[in-house]
């Protein structure tokens, strides 16, 4: 290795002297002046207006501006338009798949009352077919020792109705005299 001597670079020179003391009046004119790629700026662009830099036109900085825009934007969209808590959809409660009965008056379920009082009861339709609520009405004779009669009697508008595969029937019971 051959022993070259480190060399210092030469001193800088000495930049303009700036007093401090003295205020700024004017801003000098920076258009048709060359920055970093930015040319022939018109004199009334806002940069000029709000003091800016000519470098805030070249294309990644105004990349930035508008994607930090755009972000703010959703951000406050999503504060004042982002909907509400209580908005919230509840789960059901209580059976689901229930076909109403028009005649049902908020009855309890049988079982839960004495064998005398009035009650509902539930059956599922567990075939593959669809079935009118009458169909049920002889398991129900079966359940409440009522008579089919007098079942029918109490669910005149129900009778007809059709029941799908899988939902279920919901037949009143009338109370034994």
């Amino acid at each position: 290795m051959t022993e070259q001597h480190f060399q210092t670079p030469p001193v800088p020179p000495h930049a303009p002297s700036f007093d401090a003391s003295k205020p700024m009046t004017a801003r000098p004119d920076l258009s048709g002046v060359s920055h970093g790629g930015v040319t022939d700026l018109p004199p009334d662009n806002f940069a000029a207006a709000l003091k800016l830099s000519p470098n805030i036109y070249r294309t990644k900085v105004m990349a930035l501006v508008l994607g930090g825009t755009v972000i703010l934007g959703m951000i406050l969209g999503a504060l004042f338009f982002g909907g509400s808590s209580t908005s919230q959809k509840q789960a059901p409660q209580g059976l689901t798949g229930v076909v109403p009965n028009p005649d049902w008056r908020g009855l309890p379920r049988c079982g839960m009352v004495s064998e005398t009082a009035p009650c509902a009861v539930y059956l599922v339709n567990h075939t593959r077919n669809d079935h009118y609520a009458e169909y049920f009405f002889d398991e129900a004779v079966k359940l409440t020792n009522r008579q089919k009669y007098l079942i029918t009697i109490e669910n005149p508008h129900y009778a007809k109705t059709s029941i799908p595969p899988g939902y279920i029937a919901q037949i009143r019971i009338p109370a034994l005299r």
